[in-house]
């Protein structure tokens, strides 16, 4: 193995990394967006209705499935040992997309248990 090789090998795993927490991120976002929009949960049809047709869910639901294929291929080139830990910073991301996109308040103790 090269050089380049290595180095594009690497590269192509630090995309990979991004892409996980920008859809595992963005999929929590756009949960919260979605059950704030639906209000009150009633477990009927109606209700399950407007789940399926809500383009929050509907994102929420492709950013998952997205994020799925894109741990499949991080464990193909990582160990879980290592990825799963790793898989953490999700939080952080979640925790700056609340705040900056949400306009969440985020308490000190918020940041201390991320």
């Amino acid at each position: 193995m090269n050089a380049q090789t290595w180095l594009q090998g690497r590269v192509g795993t630090l995309v990979l990394w991004a892409l996980l927490i920008c859809t595992e991120s963005a999929g929590q976002l756009f949960t919260k967006v979605a059950g704030d929009q639906l209000g009150q949960m009633d477990f009927n049809w109606q209700w399950l209705a407007e789940v399926a047709r809500n383009p929050g869910i509907l994102a929420a639901i492709a950013c998952y499935i997205g994020a799925f294929f894109v741990w499949m291929l991080i464990l193909r080139r990582s160990s879980l040992s290592l990825a799963f830990p790793l898989s953490s910073l999700v939080f952080v991301a979640v925790l700056l997309g609340s705040w900056l996109g949400l306009g969440e308040h985020i308490s000190p103790l918020h940041w201390v248990g991320v």
